[in-house]
């Protein structure tokens, strides 16, 4: 075939004769060919060019337009294609230079004012912390400002925020009144009165002018048994079990992998409480090994048989003594030598770790990533992150937050954590007060100094006990939250330290709050709310707290728990527990390690003030049974059921409204609680409100014990209590440590009081049982609780209606969309603590 092709160019016309050159053929055969072929990868090129550049245009146009794009896709489906065809024209975007590509998001700060000292309900600050040590220094009402060296001294434990009384707030509030002046609440231990106690002042005004301290409490009213742990007292209990530290050394050498004190192990003293009279004190206490770098750093996993008493009342630390001690649950031995005699007798039962465990502690402890497995799958590559494309859509003002009709003030207590004052929506006021109040923890375990372990955790402080609390960025926020300090005041060197503990950021729920999808129509907003988050640490606990803040006019409250268990020694002979794998009291989780069953109940107070302050309680039965009950229920001297009732059993309503204080017990039944204000009618005639609506939660299960007086909170999931400023908390920090002579708890609140249209207070009880297992090792993975305040005919209809939504119809006479915005890039925002 191709060699009767015969090109124009070939033919050889010299002689008037149609000849081929074969040699001419042969070179121009060759040229052509490589035209051929330069035009075939130009064609090729220009082809590939112009699909890249077809892609990059339609990645642009995609994420470089603006939000109304996927409304316009969206009506282009529903319409004609010849409209679809015009539409998408009229808005193909063109390619922009580099110089026109997007920047970074704007990062405007929310913070307008920072002076804390400016609004009547803002956590102290550090100079007024300050400024109250100094005043009572200098009218001699504590021995000293610097570090306290003995308990024979006054001092300060506590410095919080004493809020004005609520009179007075809404005087300044709601009638331009007085502005409240700022007050401390100060906490002393006083050593150096003939007669030690603790002792509670409200020390002020903080505003320059003449300052008083003024008694909250009697002179001995807090016996000085019945304080919280401080360091001096745990100094000189360790100071008094060196000598017998001694005596045993070879038992611990022996028994724990040739480990010695105080290189290898520490005390752990907090096995409360000290006293149940509150008039004694006795302190249990256990070892334990190091398993961290550094031995302020709290380990209670790994927990040791070796256990005994303090007994150390009063200030004269001459007059304590060790007594009591145990070896792998064996004794009582008066003393420590007592205990070596019998040890090298071989009178008891002996336990011997393994040589070489003490050098895996710091692997077994440390919650770092497992090096000897594999990541999963595109681990290396960063998850998603989310930011503002058009900055904060919230203002603070000192500790005032402004945010899609909401506003409240930010408040805190180092005693009983975070708490929200003034609450309002939509220029209404919701809730006064939302606090937290306290954390009670009650432990069950086979141990001589663990058994019945009762932990009140408001008595060591929610929110900076014994060390300051930071905030982790991208770990407990995200980047783009703002951050605000608290004002801690550590007793062990009598100075106020700032610290970065509560956030704030507006979250996308990345879901509906409301949607719907017609056959002509679809319509949804998506919800987004703002979070005010506080982690805290307690001891070997990590809490955060949030409240959630919806568009809707829902308040979520959490509550969740991490950081590390408190074990007990798994002993393999024990008598009591032929089950090498569990006891009665838990699950064996490790080499030498038991998980003791425990519970978490946080106790919160909600002060609602519906419109204004006077409200009531209502409960709302859910029940069933014969139609004619249920009608009876609206008209009392009905006879007979309609015959229309297909059956004679239907669900129906019953309400009951709470004449006098009461606490609810049993969750069983179901019911809603609720808080409304008879005197206002929403648009139907129907009582505003709100419901008091719990997550899932824990029940108390003892009857009996001496914990449910003092920490009687736990007994109730909701109680409704007259609003008295006397009766602010439901606990107080010291009755764990006198549960017998409890003094001021929630169960003491309820006594009878009418509660009809007046300020009431819920008292509201959430939490969990925990049952630790290996999951829990060596990190417990967030667990959580909580409870929501939801608008129950507090509105005439949905609140969240007057906010920009997605909405389209078929016929295209409806479309909207949230508000438009230019593509950015996320700010960059670094902060490291140990840097």
């Amino acid at each position: 075939m191709s060699q009767n092709n015969v090109h124009l160019e070939d033919i050889d016309v010299s002689d008037g004769k149609q000849t081929t050159n074969p040699v001419s053929r042969r070179q121009r055969d060759g040229r052509n060919c490589k035209q051929i072929c330069c035009m075939q990868m130009f064609a090729v090129l220009v082809f590939a060019l112009g699909v890249v550049g077809g892609i990059c245009i339609g990645i642009y146009a995609y994420d470089h337009g603006d939000s109304n794009k996927s409304n316009i896709n969206i009506n282009c489906q529903m319409n004609s294609q010849e409209d679809k065809t015009s539409k998408l024209q009229t808005t193909t975007p063109k390619v922009k230079t580099d110089a026109e590509q997007p920047g970074v998001c704007q990062n405007t700060s929310p913070v307008k004012d920072k002076r804390y000292e400016n609004y009547i309900f803002a956590p102290l600050t550090a100079r007024e912390m300050n400024k109250v040590a100094n005043y009572l220094l200098s009218q001699s009402i504590i021995s000293t400002k610097e570090i306290p060296h003995s308990l024979t001294q006054n001092f300060i434990l506590y410095q919080c925020l004493q809020p004005p009384t609520k009179a007075d707030a809404l005087e300044y509030l709601d009638n331009s009144g007085v502005k409240p002046k700022r007050y401390a609440k100060v906490t002393l231990q006083r050593g150096a009165v003939p007669s030690p106690d603790v002792m509670e002042y409200k020390v002020g005004p903080l505003d320059g002018t003449a300052m008083s301290a003024v008694n909250l409490t009697k002179p001995g009213y807090i016996h000085f048994n019945s304080r919280p742990y401080e360091s001096l007292e745990v100094a000189a209990m360790t100071k008094i079990m060196l000598p017998h530290m001694k005596t045993l050394a070879p038992l611990i050498s022996e028994s724990f992998d040739g480990a010695r004190f105080p290189d290898d192990i520490y005390f752990n003293f907090f096995n409360g409480p000290p006293s149940t009279s509150g008039t004694e004190r006795v302190t249990r206490w256990n070892v334990a090994f190091k398993g961290f770098r550094h031995e302020e750093d709290l380990d209670l996993i790994h927990i040791l048989p070796l256990s005994g008493r303090v007994y150390n009342p009063g200030t004269d630390t001459s007059k304590w003594y060790a007594y009591d001690f145990h070896y792998l649950n064996q004794g009582p031995y008066n003393t420590s030598t007592d205990l070596m005699n019998a040890y090298m007798s071989n009178n008891i039962r002996k336990v011997k770790l393994e040589a070489g465990f003490r050098n895996t502690l710091w692997d077994r402890v440390f919650p770092k990533r497992d090096s000897s497995l594999p990541l999963r799958d595109n681990a290396d590559i960063h998850g998603p992150r989310t930011y503002y494309p058009a900055g904060p859509r919230y203002t603070i003002e000192g500790t005032h937050v402004k945010w899609m009709g909401w506003s409240f003030d930010i408040s805190g207590s180092q005693i009983r954590g975070p708490a929200l004052f003034n609450i309002n929506f939509k220029d209404e006021r919701i809730i006064y007060e939302l606090a937290v109040n306290d954390i009670a923890l009650n432990y069950a375990m086979d141990s001589h100094a663990q058994n019945n372990i009762i932990y009140a955790d408001a008595t060591y402080g929610i929110m900076g006990g014994d060390s300051p609390t930071t905030i982790m960025p991208g770990v407990d926020c995200p980047e783009h939250a703002t951050i605000l300090n608290t004002t801690f005041w550590w007793h062990t060197t009598q100075t106020a330290y700032d610290m970065r503990s509560i956030c704030i950021f507006e979250a996308d729920g990345q879901d509906a709050l409301w949607r719907h999808a017609g056959h002509n129509f679809e319509a949804g907003l998506r919800n987004r709310h703002l979070i005010v988050r506080s982690p805290v640490v307690i001891g070997n606990y990590d809490y955060t707290f949030e409240f959630h803040f919806y568009l809707d006019g829902k308040v979520y409250t959490h509550a969740k728990a991490s950081g590390y268990i408190q074990s007990s020694f798994w002993d393999e002979g024990n008598p009591h527990s032929p089950d090498n794998t569990r006891d009665a009291f838990g699950y064996r989780i490790g080499e030498y390690m038991t998980g003791p069953i425990h519970d978490h109940m946080f106790g919160f107070k909600v002060d609602f003030d519906l419109v204004d302050k006077n409200n009531s309680f209502q409960i709302v039965k859910w029940k069933a049974g014969p139609v004619l009950e249920a009608l009876k229920t609206q008209k009392h001297d009905i006879t007979k059921a309609p015959e229309y009732f297909i059956y004679n059993e239907t669900r129906y309503i019953e309400w009951e409204r709470i004449e006098k204080e009461m606490g609810i017990q049993d969750p069983s039944e179901q019911q809603f609680w609720l808080v409304i204000n008879e005197r206002e009618k929403n648009k139907w005639g129907v009582e505003r409100g709100y419901q008091i609506a719990p997550l899932a939660t824990g029940d108390q299960a003892l009857k009996t014990h001496p914990l449910l007086n003092a920490l009687s909170f736990t007994k109730f999931h909701c109680a409704v209590t007259k609003r008295k400023e006397e009766e602010s908390t439901l606990t107080s920090i010291y009755d764990v440590n006198r549960m017998e002579h409890a003094q001021e708890y929630l169960a003491k609140h309820i006594d009878g009081e009418s509660i009809v249209d007046d300020d009431i207070v819920n008292w509201v009880t959430v939490g969990f049982l925990h049952v630790p297992t290996t999951e829990d090792m060596p990190m417990t993975v967030k667990v959580e609780t909580g409870f929501m305040l939801r608008p129950f005919n507090f509105f005439d209809r949905t609140a969240s209606f007057d906010m920009p939504e997605h909405a389209e119809t078929k016929d295209g006479i409806i479309r909207e969309s949230e508000p438009s915005y230019e593509q950015c890039s996320e700010p960059k925002k670094e902060y490291c603590r140990f840097c």
